[in-house]
């Protein structure tokens, strides 16, 4: 492979990628959020928000992979050619499976970098303050494009939604997060608090502290 064929190679590759980030914005906002439970993806985005420990089984996102691959292929090969669409193809599931990997370490796992604090800010905002801004997980790009970004501040989560890594064993914020993070309201959930978690979530309304 000569150095020309290889540079455009990797762009195919990163164009793709790309792509996918403005796919998600999209999907996030307009198929996800807009429907407001209207459809299966709607249905289990908005499941996810009424109960944060929910996710899609691995079975949907490998169906929805092999979707979009069967929808992309054919129409990038019409366009640019069967090599350059394997590899736009390639670079778009490839960021689809890496935002999927992000997004669940985002409610389980904490901050490692400045980005992986910036996603967790952004995006917990999104769950707990503002459901129907800051749409892009892996980045704010399409957010600030189309005027839907919010800057987060200092996200209040209800205690009951925190995630695993938020809180110590007193249910108190970590200190390493206190500038980022504070919590209201009680741990628990019954009946009743789940009933109306999952009805703020399918009126893309932030949860009740």
């Amino acid at each position: 492979m000569g150095v020309r064929s290889f540079r455009a190679t990797v762009l195919s590759v990163v164009a793709g990628g790309a792509a996918w980030t403005a796919t998600e914005y999209g999907l996030h906002r307009f198929a996800m959020h807009a429907l407001r439970g209207r459809g299966l993806a709607s249905r289990e985005h908005l499941s996810h928000h009424a109960d944060v420990t929910y996710f899609s089984p691995a079975s949907a996102k490998a169906a929805s992979a092999a979707a979009t691959t069967v929808v992309v292929l054919p129409l990038a090969t019409v366009a640019v050619g069967r090599r350059r669409a394997v590899e736009f193809t390639v670079g778009m599931i490839g960021t689809y499976l890496g935002y999927e990997v992000a997004h669940r370490r985002i409610h389980t796992h904490p901050p490692r970098s400045a980005y992986g604090r910036w996603a967790r800010r952004s995006h917990l905002h999104h769950h707990f303050g503002a459901p129907m801004r800051n749409h892009g997980v892996t980045t704010n790009l399409w957010d600030r494009l189309f005027g839907s970004y919010d800057d987060p501040g200092v996200v209040t989560v209800p205690r009951r939604m925190a995630p695993v890594w938020l809180l110590d064993e007193r249910g108190e914020v970590r200190p390493e997060f206190a500038d980022d993070y504070a919590v209201r309201g009680a741990a628990g959930r019954d009946e009743v608090r789940v009933a109306a978690d999952r009805t703020d979530a399918f009126a893309n309304a932030a949860p009740a502290i």
